[in-house]
């Protein structure tokens, strides 16, 4: 006899109810329209990068946003360059910024947030999760952002002022291969010792 001819409902159907019931709850509380049939928009990474590549192109051509050289994604340095210009234009406070927000604020952050926003939807996975170490999280990324600052560029203008053999970009490449091992074998790590204690369980 299955499941919903005893009068109960699957797990895994009653696990995503309980998680569209979040959504829909945290949804309503920032003013969202919670729609799980929205229809779902497939673009491929060579469409996505000709349409990126021609929108940089028509910007440089037609609002004169002119980036420096080197200047690559950054998700330090443009936040920063965003609440300077936010800073200088609305509090008249003289912060340093980028030559690429002259003319316009650097939106790359508020790009991708609602990006990740938009496809968390259409794959149905906007929901919260909980934080299990929400202080180690929130200190890590604190100083990442500040090591970040201080460095004062993103991977690929590392990886370009290393290749130009400079001695800021040789030290900050070294750093960034550190880092990406250690985190991946603290990752290994974690994971390992999450599948004892499953396993022991």
């Amino acid at each position: 006899m299955s499941a919903t001819e005893q009068g109960t409902e699957p797990v895994s159907s009653s696990k995503e109810a309980s998680r569209g019931g979040k959504a829909c709850a945290m949804a309503h509380i920032f003013g969202m329209r919670w729609n799980p049939s929205w229809r779902k928009v497939n673009v491929s990474p060579l469409e996505a990068g000709v349409v990126l590549g021609f929108s940089a192109a028509l910007v440089q051509a037609y609002f004169k946003v002119i980036p420096p050289v080197a200047y690559g994604v950054c998700m330090v340095c443009h936040p920063r360059d965003l609440v300077n210009w936010l800073a200088d234009h609305l509090l008249k406070i003289e912060w340093d910024y980028s030559l690429a927000s002259n003319a316009w604020p650097l939106l790359t952050v508020v790009g991708v947030v609602l990006g990740a926003m938009v496809a968390a939807r259409q794959h149905g996975e906007s929901f919260v999760r909980p934080s299990r170490q929400r202080w180690f999280y929130f200190v890590n990324g604190f100083l990442m952002m500040n090591f970040g600052l201080i460095l004062g560029s993103c991977p690929i203008r590392i990886v370009l002022l290393t290749a130009y053999g400079d001695l800021l970009g040789v030290v900050g490449c070294i750093c960034i291969i550190l880092g990406v091992v250690l985190g991946t074998m603290s990752l290994r790590w974690s994971a390992r010792r999450s599948a004892a204690r499953g396993g022991t369980a």
